[in-house]
């Protein structure tokens, strides 16, 4: 992608399954429940290159802010992504990914970064909070994941 930088690059280790991780992640319904931020997408599967629309909470107003999408990347279990317009001619490049780790537990990872004109202006901007927000959010899924499927 022309232009761009990754802004916000956040991983979490989660005391469960990748298989475990991926339903919790994934299950857009219940997503509301126990994320403060990311709260839902307008479709039941995301498919690579169809359009959607995500659903977040702004954390200052607690107001709902939609915001179109389309799957660019998607690998069942894996990891999905999407891109959209930010502002302007600036498109955003989110990416969750899950990997198995040698002890068994799961490594989520979000990647952010912007690309067009002026991007790196952009991400300069936005960088701190967004980071501040990903790592909320991982934090809320490893609480939801591990409570969900506690280890004996």
């Amino acid at each position: 992608m022309e232009n761009q930088k990754n802004a916000v690059f956040t991983e979490i280790e989660i005391d469960a399954t990748t298989e475990q991780v991926w339903n919790v992640l994934t299950d857009w319904g219940k997503l509301i429940e126990w994320s403060s931020s990311f709260i839902g997408i307008s479709t039941e599967k995301m498919v690579k290159g169809e359009r959607f629309i995500s659903y977040f909470k702004n954390p200052i107003t607690g107001k709902v802010i939609e915001l179109a999408h389309v799957c660019t990347d998607y690998e069942e279990g894996k990891k999905f992504g999407w891109s959209g317009d930010i502002v302007g001619k600036v498109t955003d490049h989110h990416i969750y990914s899950l990997e198995t780790t040698q002890n068994g537990t799961t490594l989520f990872k979000q990647e952010d970064g912007l690309h067009g004109p002026h991007s790196a202006f952009f991400n300069f901007l936005a960088e701190h909070k967004m980071t501040a927000m990903y790592k909320k959010f991982n934090k809320e899924l490893k609480t939801r994941v591990e409570f969900l499927y506690p280890k004996d």
